[in-house]
């Protein structure tokens, strides 16, 4: 962003009740809502939400119209943009691609910093009442506060969100999984300490990383995650740890007290409740989670886990690998669109810009090493700071992209988590064009 960004609350706060533009806040989540109280006790004027979730085009959120991306430059032009999405980097390449310039684009974690929030936090409603959790409201402020504290400091290495894959192997089979578990023929669970490892390497590196997200598979399939949790939280450098269950399989007795941990979210995906119309065999199969994820969920009421459980969100048909043979700006483009180029994943001891970049090369479908850095390579500190800066901010497009379908915000979502019964087959060692 600008450097006309970079300044005070006070004086961002009086810069947006002087300007004449219309003022969006882009994100129409948790901490938009929240930013829109504190936008009216400091007496800037919003005009609307603008949000890429398609479901909530046109919606009307505390008395404010949503808009979807697609449709803001035709309705508002000119506008000025306060963003209250943690993923501050992504959302401002998306305004930017729109026509917007960046000294119009401001981060609300500024404004929300200090504000008390606790009103809200009573008589919070979850978006159509989908969601049940405890302490999301606190995670999505202080994810967006934080994130964007990091990204306005150039001198920081600030990553926002670093998934880590402890296994293969996963309860369910989804065909359309975009972390493409489905083409796995003998799934396995990574290391611990090879993991706890590269987990010590990553944040000598870095200067913060404020959100792991522990995934698979299903984690919990991993028989000791536990102790990848423990060492998450005992780095000071992670500020928070989110784990990406299916709601399928129950912690272990064992496994229990590192998930009480402050830093700790459980993020359950309810697949008992696809929000969709589908064929009753498709729902006769899902059906079966219902038990077992109440399960879950009472044991996080019972020992006070913070968790979130929620229907399954913005499938998109990305869980495909194919060599596209697309042209070096053809691929540039679908990184620019990209909604997960900075979900960086570290796999084993490589740290990948993105998960599908992560998932190929385990698959052996393309090995680009510019697209990744191996932690244990190298132990010269200022040498790995350089590249893991570079693997952040310097990438226009990865070779892993010219095999990846894309992932737009504007693509149309599909039914989730159709099962199949074997692996999907797949190309190994496909070579890369000259393109």
């Amino acid at each position: 962003m600008s450097s006309l960004l970079i300044e005070k609350k006070e004086e961002l706060t009086k810069k947006l009740c002087s300007v004449k533009e219309p003022i969006i806040i882009y994100g129409a989540g948790v901490a938009g809502q929240v930013l829109l109280i504190a936008c009216k006790e400091a007496g800037i004027q919003i005009e609307a939400f603008c949000d890429n979730n398609i479901k909530k085009k046109g919606s009307i959120l505390n008395s404010l119209e949503i808009i979807h991306t697609d449709d803001i430059k035709n309705r508002h032009p000119e506008a000025i943009f306060i963003i209250s999405s943690a993923d501050i980097t992504d959302i401002k390449d998306h305004l930017v691609a729109y026509g917007y310039l960046e000294a119009s684009l401001y981060p609300g974690g500024l404004i929300l910093k200090g504000f008390d929030f606790s009103e809200f936090k009573n008589h919070y409603e979850p978006y159509n009442n989908e969601d049940k959790d405890k302490g999301f409201v606190e995670f999505a402020i202080s994810s967006t506060i934080e994130c964007h504290e990091g990204y306005l400091d150039p001198k920081k290495i600030f990553m926002r969100s670093v998934d880590i894959v402890v296994t293969e192997k996963c309860t369910m089979k989804c065909v359309d999984c975009s972390n493409l578990m489905q083409f796995f023929e003998k799934p396995e669970s990574y290391e611990i300490d090879e993991m706890n490892k590269a987990i010590e390497l990553l944040c000598l590196f870095s200067d913060q990383i404020f959100e792991f997200r522990v995934i698979g598979g299903e984690p919990f399939v991993n028989k000791k995650v536990h102790n990848v949790i423990e060492k998450l939280i005992s780095e000071s450098k992670v500020k928070r740890i989110v784990i990406y269950t299916n709601g399928n399989v129950i912690p272990r007795e064992n496994q229990i007290e590192c998930l009480k941990h402050e830093k700790v979210l459980m993020n359950i995906t309810d697949y008992s409740r696809s929000g969709e119309k589908i064929e009753d065999e498709y729902t006769k199969k899902l059906s079966r989670f219902v038990r077992t994820t109440d399960k879950l969920e009472q044991l996080c009421i019972d020992n006070e886990i913070d968790y979130r459980r929620h229907p399954p969100e913005n499938w998109t048909d990305c869980g495909r690998i194919e060599n596209f043979n697309r042209t070096i700006e053809e691929n540039q483009r679908i990184f620019d669109e990209c909604c997960c180029k900075n979900l960086t994943t570290l796999s084993k001891n490589e740290l990948h810009r993105c998960p599908f970049s992560a998932q190929i090369t385990r698959l052996g479908v393309c090995d680009e090493k510019e697209d990744y850095i191996d932690l244990t390579k190298h132990t010269d500190l200022i040498a790995n700071r350089k590249k893991l800066k570079k693997l952040l901010d310097d990438k226009s497009s990865l070779k892993a992209c010219d095999f990846c379908p894309g992932r737009a915000l504007h693509d149309p979502q599909i039914i989730p988590a159709k099962q199949i019964k074997m692996p999907l087959p797949y190309k190994r060692n496909v070579e890369l064009s000259d393109s």
